[in-house]
């Protein structure tokens, strides 16, 4: 079973967790400022911020997962959210060049995209996933975009999931290793006294 937590306010972070968000957040830092540089030099660039740079934001809000498993859940679940958009859009051009009337062209897409969020998740968690629906609904806030630049889209997120997810989860794995080797190191030399 679960156990449930209380609402707190202020609790005291485990041993070794604020030096593992420094790396997350020195690592976050510096891509955004490579970013940036190659942004201010590469106007035309071919990568979204917003595509690439979420990603690692919803890497570590799936806690409950393995690094691997956040890896291909992000990846995998962000192109179904993004497809999914690119499909609404599509839907929606058809339904409303039949003469449907237009939130109904857009509510039949979105009723059909969502339950399949929804209930095909317990079956296929990695495709049909809130990384998916992260991605669906802020692809949607530029609906006409969620068509033209799916391309963009789709190498934005694969960039930041191998970039950021892998890179920053070889950093932490590398620091975890380096705390257990100390801590083993430390638990050897007590016991030798």
């Amino acid at each position: 079973m679960h156990e449930q937590q209380g609402l707190k306010f202020f609790t005291k972070p485990p041993k070794g967790k604020m030096k593992a968000l420094l790396i997350v957040l020195a690592w976050i830092l510096l891509w955004n400022t490579v970013f940036q540089i190659l942004h201010g030099v590469w106007h035309e660039m071919p990568v979204v911020s917003w595509a690439f740079f979420i990603s690692i934001t919803i890497f570590f809000m799936q806690e409950e997962l393995t690094y691997k498993a956040r890896f291909w859940h992000t990846l995998v679940g962000g192109s179904v959210g993004l497809l999914m958009a690119a499909g609404l859009v599509f839907i929606f051009s058809i339904l409303a060049k039949s003469g449907v009337h237009q939130t109904v062209s857009t509510l039949i897409p979105i009723f059909i995209f969502v339950t399949m969020l929804i209930l095909l998740n317990p079956y296929l968690p990695m495709f049909f996933n809130n990384v998916g629906f992260c991605y669906f609904i802020i692809a949607l806030i530029d609906a006409e975009s969620a068509v033209a630049m799916l391309p963009q889209y789709l190498l934005s997120l694969l960039l930041g999931s191998i970039i950021l997810n892998l890179g920053c989860s070889g950093l932490l794995a590398l620091y975890t290793k380096a705390i257990t080797k100390k801590a083993m190191a430390k638990a050897q030399k007590e016991t030798v006294k």
